[in-house]
């Protein structure tokens, strides 16, 4: 009987951001470390971080969207009277 070759799982990239980042407001870039604590254009990642678009400049997006220890991903912005609410935050 022979025995099963262990062969350590490969790395699943993460779908490919635009080359260029996006214009308009309400889109968030997705931002998941794989390691936590990773550090890349100017900010610590650890768990999932939602920035709007329009707080990165063209070189930190594309710092962002080109690593390889990040996964990242475009999203509809979340409102912010909707994050309240789905963090239990009583409405003002």
């Amino acid at each position: 009987m022979a025995a099963a070759k262990k062969t350590p799982a490969k790395a699943r990239p993460s779908a490919p951001a635009p080359a260029a980042k996006p214009e308009g407001t309400g889109i968030d870039l997705v931002v998941t470390p794989k390691v936590s604590g990773f550090r890349r254009a100017g900010r610590a990642f650890a768990g999932e971080t939602r920035i709007p678009l329009d707080e990165l400049s063209d070189e930190q997006y594309e710092q962002l969207t080109t690593e390889p220890m990040l996964v990242t991903y475009l999203a509809d912005a979340t409102p912010a009277a909707d994050a309240e609410a789905a963090d239990g935050a009583p409405d003002a």
